[in-house]
């Protein structure tokens, strides 16, 4: 028996704010919790973050109403603060149990802040497709925060 490779992706964003705001948008609970489940059918039950080398987050989100279908805990396996975070972050709940490695360089650029993410290791092409259309709303998600905190 062969095992099924494993798939990744990268996906771009760029913010007219600095590195510093961008930066809490990944590493403060109030905010992280803001935009990590944009879809208005669904909502963060409990969100805690640990900014530091080794800590991480936890989440609980889902379907509205009770918000807690899934849970994502992320370790932030490298922390270097306004430029880069690594995090080794397990995905599970109803319909996924999936382990994946995520990547974020924060580049200033004219104007802002570009976002390069790259997420590695998926097994499961669903959970592919899933975790793509999830991590662009929630790059999106990152755009309304901070335009709504400017």
């Amino acid at each position: 028996m062969t095992d099924a490779p494993l798939r990744s992706f990268d996906l771009e964003r760029t913010y007219p704010a600095p590195p510093e705001r961008v930066w809490g948008a990944f590493t403060r609970a109030d905010l992280l919790q803001r935009w990590a489940c944009p879809d208005p059918e669904w909502r963060v039950a409990s969100c805690e973050v640990d900014a530091r080398l080794g800590g991480g987050y936890r989440l609980r989100f889902g379907p509205r109403p009770a918000g807690d279908a899934y849970s994502e805990t992320a370790t932030f396996a490298v922390f270097e603060p306004v430029e880069r975070l690594v995090l080794d972050i397990v995905t599970s709940g109803d319909d996924m149990d999936e382990r994946s490695r995520c990547t974020v360089l924060l580049l200033p650029v004219a104007g802002g802040t570009r976002v390069e993410l790259t997420l590695e290791g998926l097994a499961d092409p669903l959970a592919h497709e899933h975790m793509r259309t999830g991590w662009q709303w929630c790059l999106e998600g990152i755009a309304e925060q901070l335009d709504a905190a400017a």
